[in-house]
């Protein structure tokens, strides 16, 4: 697929989760929770995840109630919103999850138990399509998120704000 073919799907599939807006990070994370029907824990990825050269992962344990996304330490919330955004990207289009090999899951610990069953889905390249595509929601979920805050910023779109 090509990149305007792909920003335009990217662009309905964002529409179809029929986001409320104004949106912002908080609102978008709760919202993918209510679409998941489960809870989803975002933190910071331990240093072993991060030395292996993963920036992100979307993982779920077997037997938890909840979802991960880990995401590469950084001082950018913004850097850190695409991270999210982006595996935010692979559950919308609802992308099968891999096995994670035990190596894999020695990265996390102690955040997740050796002997559980994980399946996940890591980001290190952008090179198959999988990718390409999770990452141009990713991309349409930033833009609509600087929009709203950028009209939350100005205020209403009566221009009231504007004065003021």
């Amino acid at each position: 697929m090509d990149y305007a073919a792909r920003q335009q799907r990217a662009q309905q599939l964002v529409q179809e989760i029929d986001l409320p807006r104004p949106v912002n990070s908080e609102i978008l994370h709760h919202h993918m929770e209510q679409l998941r029907k489960k809870k989803i824990v975002i933190v910071q990825a331990p240093q072993g995840m991060i030395d292996s050269g993963i920036c992100a992962l979307w993982l779920e344990v077997a037997g938890e109630e909840f979802e991960r996304i880990y995401y590469a330490p950084t001082d950018s919330a913004v850097h850190r919103q695409q991270f999210v955004n982006h595996e935010f990207g692979h559950m919308i289009l609802n992308h099968k999850k891999m096995i994670m090999p035990a190596d894999g899951v020695a990265l996390l610990a102690p955040l997740v138990p050796m002997n559980a069953i994980v399946s996940a889905l890591s980001r290190s390249s952008f090179t198959d399509e999988e990718e390409a595509m999770a990452e141009a929601i990713g991309d349409e979920l930033a833009m609509i998120l600087r929009k709203d805050a950028s009209t939350s910023r100005r205020g209403a779109e009566t221009g009231f704000g504007q004065i003021l």
